[in-house]
């Protein structure tokens, strides 16, 4: 990856309407829905809101608020990474500039590693934020300075960040082999829907876009406990196998 390619695409990812709102929603979405659904959750009320909220929280106070973090963020983190992802990717031949990328002095594929590389910069960034900012939200709500176990589950929403950031990377083949960030984002529909139907199948643990919402609690007590570090760790090859296919692809096809 070329020190020009990171520039001109770090400035392209900054001005970004599409980057911008969905780190906004990513942050301040999550934020916001999280300790609105504590809020109600802890409240003991007997709310229609209430009944639906309460299983998903698991534990008490910090826990049970980071806890439904790391659980919205499962899901949240591979929508608005995801179509960045496909929008950055896919926006060259969209907006008929990817002829002219050819004759710059910079091969390709470094322009495609640059491209995955600041959306991975930007998705940690924002996973950041939003625990930064969920911290204050607590304490809004409620729950008082944040206790011991506070630590490990901002960790376990960090990783889930992480871990969803990793699965959406393939998207990053499908919107440059089909030219276009359309088909990017519908693969990204069909992953969620298929995502769905794996945690409702009980295969959700094996299937690398459903452990972590699982590992969170989004399926229970009992289904965080099926998963293992192993089944965690699958989005590693996933991720490995989207960079390295989108990159052999920006490096042998004819861009045009």
């Amino acid at each position: 990856m070329s020190g020009p390619a990171w520039e001109v695409e770090a400035l392209k990812l900054r001005r970004s309407s599409v980057a911008r709102t969905a780190a906004a929603a990513l942050v301040v979405g999550t934020c916001a829905i999280t300790a609105g659904f504590t809020a109600v959750g802890l409240a003991d009320g007997n709310s229609q809101m209430a009944l639906k909220v309460c299983p998903m929280l698991h534990g008490t106070g910090w826990t049970a608020y980071l806890g439904m973090l790391a659980q919205i963020l499962s899901v949240a983190t591979l929508l608005a990474v995801g179509v960045v992802v496909a929008w950055t990717m896919g926006r060259e031949f969209t907006d008929g500039t990817i002829a002219s990328l050819q004759a710059l002095p910079t091969p390709p594929a470094a322009i495609a590693w640059a491209k995955l590389a600041t959306v991975m910069v930007g998705a940690t960034a924002c996973g950041l934020a939003t625990v930064a900012l969920a911290l204050p939200l607590g304490l809004v709500i409620g729950l008082g300075p944040p206790d011991a176990d506070a630590a490990g589950a901002a960790a376990q929403a960090l990783a889930v960040t992480a871990l969803m950031t990793l699965l959406s990377l393939p998207l990053a083949f499908v919107a440059s082999a089909r030219r276009g960030y359309l088909p990017g984002i519908g693969a990204l529909l069909g992953l969620v829907v298929v995502t769905q139907i794996a945690a409702v199948a009980g295969a959700g643990a094996w299937f690398p876009w459903a452990a972590p919402g699982l590992w969170a609690g989004m399926g229970g007590q009992a289904a965080t406990a099926t998963v293992m570090p192993a089944q965690l760790l699958l989005a590693l090859p996933v991720a490995a196998a989207g960079v390295a296919g989108t990159i052999r692809w920006w490096a042998t096809a004819e861009l045009r």
